[in-house]
């Protein structure tokens, strides 16, 4: 099969998020598989780092918003060890050029992404226009790429090179929908009917792209079976969207996310002060050590519970709960590290705690992937205390280095961690969203974690687990060939 990505991310070249590690990992499984994957994601500042070319086809792309015509150029990265699998940048110095994926540097959003990725989207159109591209598979995520499928249901449903392509748009996060003012309808040269009050690509008096993939494009996937349930039946999880996405014909797939695991191998990991393994966890000892020294806590945290955290902050990730039981676990005896970054107010909150428990609390306010790692691999716990969760990759992290997940039972979550029962289980979870409810189970695992044979046998059957990408391949070939042979 010849196989597009369309993303806003993609991991090594630019990443926020969960997306970007998708879109990074992905594809060259399914390369691997034989079919040709190629990738299309903006051309950011980051991107420059990487060893490209350009597409000597394509000196210049004419893309057309309403009135105005704007320029753009195409970069090539071939991967030296999948010739199946390239990445592909869409260039154009106003919105790319120096500029990072969503946000400013003080973490401000572009007043101007729905634009930015308006033109992103008919650039990548017109480029496999240009380059003769004739894919069966569109593979469209989030908002940024959701009007793909519209575009080839409407204005390029007459193209030849259309004719036998299929779309998928994967929801990574329903929560965040591009949605934007009316007066971005003329630069999306689309069928003026589609822009009538309840209509495909209105909501509430505004343009909302993804409500608009979700009615054309031929299949939609989110990111865990449990949270495929939720944003079908549940008016807040899929933020007011269920009414349009139980409408379709099909229903929503929830395909499981995985992880790269020879990126996250605790027996390979060059980050970590140890190696270990299921079969030898002596090391993960030595990493909580080390990592105790570098971070400056008191030394009797060797003997008692650290929990870790690896998150953006904000509200989705539970960081209200947190800041509201932290104090309680801290008193109780607990250490607790984290490493993230987001709103102001939460971080301010954060610092006020851990100057009240120096000795017992260290955070970072960034995104230090080598200090994530070490967190991983040397914290006893990971508190996950999400209010919602697509799917989720950190837990798997987690579970993968033996460090025991203590989670909210929602979206994929539910999914991956499995609430100890005193012989079967891999971690623990609450399921009110409250901090009495989070607590008792920190406080359940505090318990158990003082019982270190039944401690033992929770983390070797977290290490144990298969969290790698072809389990998820193999649904999305599945998806791929259905669609294909159903044309």
């Amino acid at each position: 099969m010849n196989i597009v990505f369309v993303a806003a991310e993609a991991y090594p070249f630019a990443k926020v998020g969960g997306l970007g590690d998708v879109v990074g990992a992905l594809p060259p499984v399914l390369a691997n598989r034989g079919h040709s994957v190629n990738v299309v994601i903006p051309g950011y500042r980051s991107t420059w780092r990487f060893k490209t070319e350009p597409v000597l086809d394509l000196n210049s792309i004419a893309v057309a918003l309403g009135s105005r015509i704007l320029e753009c150029t195409v970069r090539r990265w071939q991967s030296p060890a999948q010739p199946r699998h390239a990445v592909y940048f869409i260039d154009n110095p106003e919105y790319f050029g120096q500029r990072h994926v969503y946000c400013d540097e003080q973490g401000v959003p572009y007043p101007d992404n729905p634009e930015r990725f308006l033109f992103f989207q008919k650039a990548v159109l017109k480029m496999m226009t240009h380059l003769d591209w004739r894919p069966n598979i569109i593979h469209c995520h989030d908002n940024h790429t959701a009007l793909i499928p519209v575009y080839l249901k409407t204005t390029l449903a007459g193209e030849s090179q259309f004719l036998s392509t299929k779309s998928i748009l994967t929801l990574h996060n329903i929560a965040y929908q591009g949605d934007c003012a009316m007066q971005l309808r003329d630069s999306c040269d689309l069928p003026e009917d589609l822009f009538a009050p309840n209509r495909a690509l209105v909501w509430y008096g505004r343009i909302n792209p993804v409500k608009g993939g979700i009615v054309f494009a031929d299949a939609v996937t989110t990111v865990s079976p449990t949270h495929a349930r939720e944003i079908m039946s549940d008016v807040e999880l899929s933020a007011g969207l269920n009414g349009i996405i139980s409408a379709r014909q099909s229903p929503v797939l929830g395909i499981l996310n995985g992880i790269d695991t020879s990126e996250w191998n605790p027996e390979s990991d060059e980050r970590l002060s140890a190696p270990y393994s299921a079969g030898n966890l002596a090391g993960k000892k030595i990493n909580k050590l080390r990592l105790i020294e570098e971070l400056h806590l008191n030394p009797v945290l060797i003997s008692r519970p650290l929990i870790g955290l690896v998150t953006r902050l904000v509200e989705q990730k539970g960081i209200d709960l947190l800041i509201s039981g932290l104090g309680k676990i801290l008193d109780a005896g607990a250490g607790f590290v984290m490493v993230g970054s987001g709103d102001q107010n939460y971080q301010n909150a954060l610092s006020r705690l851990a100057a009240q428990y120096p000795d017992r609390m260290a955070i970072e306010f960034s995104y230090n992937n080598p200090l994530a790692h070490r967190i991983i691999a040397a914290s006893d716990m990971f508190l996950m205390p999400s209010r919602f969760e697509p799917c989720g990759i950190t837990q798997m992290y987690a579970l993968r280095y033996g460090t025991v997940p203590i989670v909210h039972y929602t979206g994929g979550l539910a999914d991956t961690v499995r609430p100890w029962n005193g012989k079967t289980g891999n971690g623990f979870a609450f399921r009110s969203y409250q901090p009495e409810a989070m607590l008792q189970a920190v406080f359940e695992a505090a318990q158990v974690y003082e019982r270190p044979d039944e401690w033992q046998i929770i983390i070797i059957n977290g290490m144990t687990a298969d969290y790698s990408w072809d389990r998820a391949a193999t649904s999305y070939t599945d998806l791929y060939e259905k669609l294909i042979n159903n044309n």
